[in-house]
């Protein structure tokens, strides 16, 4: 995830044309392969992974998953043309997107990127505590990600989402001012990363309301 100095160069212009990241409404339908929807956070397991093996021999029975899981608020804030995140189930302060540089701050409909990661060794758990819109930023797995395999899933607060291990993502982008989600995920928080600005000089431009 990144640090702030990370984006100064959205509002230098040191970038290409972004890619437009298709947007889709989340259901059950259009997250399958994804993740699935999450109603109920208590009750909802976090899916572990078991630990990969190098040879032909398996795993013993009841081994390799038993790193456990974390839980804790990810809180979200937008501040200007940047949106922050706090995720205080494994730590971490973060920026995860900015505007572009002509948006209105008042008026946000979409957010530029260039991060997402995914977790080899399980699920994540977004649950908006508030009943809060956003959206989350996904991708199919595959190290060989390339900006078009991005989606954006708008959901309207009335449920979550668990992501599935190795999906690309980002933090997900809360629509309003700011937002409160209920978190939870596998502990050992494995991250692999990819930069699109490094990896393809483009920015991801991400849309944050389904009829923009």
């Amino acid at each position: 995830m990144s640090g702030y100095a990370c984006y100064d160069d959205v509002h230098d212009q040191k970038y290409d044309r972004p890619h437009p990241v298709p947007l889709v409404i989340a259901n059950v339908n259009t997250l399958k392969g994804y993740g699935t929807i999450v109603t109920d956070f208590e009750k909802t397991e976090v899916e572990i992974t078991p630990w990969p093996v190098n040879g032909w021999r398996k795993l013993c029975s009841s081994t390799g998953s038993g790193g456990g899981i974390v839980s804790g608020e990810f809180i979200y804030k937008w501040e200007g043309d940047l949106c922050k995140a706090v995720n205080k189930a494994v730590g971490g302060d973060y920026v995860t997107g900015r505007l572009p540089p002509e948006a209105d701050t008042k008026d946000r409909t979409c957010v530029l990127t260039r991060e997402a990661n995914y977790h080899p060794d399980g699920g994540q758990v977004f649950f908006p505590q508030n009943g809060d819109a956003f959206v989350a930023l996904l991708a199919l797995p595959g190290d060989d990600v390339k900006p078009e395999d991005f989606l954006a899933f708008y959901f309207d607060g009335s449920f979550g989402v668990q992501i599935h291990a190795k999906i690309w993502h980002q933090p997900v982008y809360p629509v309003n001012d700011d937002a409160v989600f209920l978190g939870k995920q596998g502990a050992v928080h494995a991250c692999v990363a990819v930069d699109t600005v490094d990896e393809f000089n483009r920015y991801l431009l991400v849309p944050l309301t389904p009829n923009k």
